[in-house]
């Protein structure tokens, strides 16, 4: 087994190390059984929009300051109607 790597960004890793990331795609249509954990770094990949940008790291950024600087355990974003973003503490 290969050592984990180090992260470049901080607030990834801080993320990481303590919340657990679940995305659900298109939540009105899927259930909420067909969720997937994901990392703060993958993340972008969810929340890609050609609309919207390349890789839009500006809406990334306020969701991943709301978890931290939030005293809550758990933290729920619906974004554009077709994401489900959960955060929820370790």
């Amino acid at each position: 087994m290969r050592p984990a790597k180090k992260s470049d960004n901080p607030i990834n890793a801080e993320i990481n190390k303590n919340f657990v990331i679940r995305v659900l795609v298109n939540p009105n249509q899927n259930p909420t059984k067909n969720t997937k954990l994901t990392s703060a770094n993958k993340l972008s990949v969810y929340l890609f929009d050609e609309k919207f940008g390349n890789s839009n790291d500006e809406l990334k950024s306020k969701l991943f300051n709301k978890v931290l600087e939030g005293g809550k355990d758990k933290y729920v974003f619906l974004i554009r109607n077709r994401l489900k973003i959960e955060f929820c503490a370790k």
